[in-house]
């Protein structure tokens, strides 16, 4: 189960940078933004992806192996979501450096489809895991959180993403 749970962990996050890696060189552009003023959700970000790759160095997984069925949903998922963003995609946020807004496929249900995926991902693993994944699942929802608050100051400035957000929940239904 260790193992197992460590392949969805671990392949997320070679997913989420491989996608990043490969936007990036279509696009052309820098998608890594987080130096325009968000080292607090960086940071997170860094500590949480790291703790999803390197957690079986302090520990094993117990726990009911159930719990790898939607962890692995929702790695799925926030990497279905990175990818549906397209040339949109970007790490961070910077006036002026926001691309196409994003409001088919899993963006129907979430303003942050793919926050939604990493959050969920980290939590479920959790109870595998224990307290190192609890901690990166507080951190990554923290640094989520963060995030968001900063890009929506930033989208806010498009109108037709403040007509999409009147319609679109920020995570999923009312939360």
């Amino acid at each position: 189960m260790s193992f197992v749970a460590w392949l969805v962990s671990a392949g997320y996050v070679a997913g989420f940078l491989a996608l990043t890696a490969a936007l990036a060189r279509r696009s052309g552009q820098k998608l890594w933004l987080f130096d325009a003023g968000q080292a607090g959700a960086a940071w997170g970000f860094r500590i949480a992806f790291a703790i999803l790759v390197l957690w079986p160095v302090v520990t094993r997984a117990g726990g009911a192996p159930i719990w790898i069925v939607p962890a692995a949903v929702s790695a799925a998922f926030a990497l279905y979501a990175q990818a549906c963003m397209g040339r949109s995609w970007r790490i961070g946020t910077k006036d002026g450096a926001i691309g196409e807004i994003v409001t088919g496929g899993p963006f129907r249900l979430s303003r942050n489809p793919v926050f939604v995926g990493q959050i969920a991902l980290s939590w479920f693993l959790t109870p595998l895991v224990g307290l190192p994944m609890a901690v990166a699942a507080a951190i990554m929802t923290a640094s989520a959180v963060m995030q968001v608050r900063s890009e929506e100051v930033v989208l806010g400035q498009n109108a037709d993403w403040r007509r999409y957000s009147e319609k679109t929940p920020r995570w999923i239904g009312r939360v």
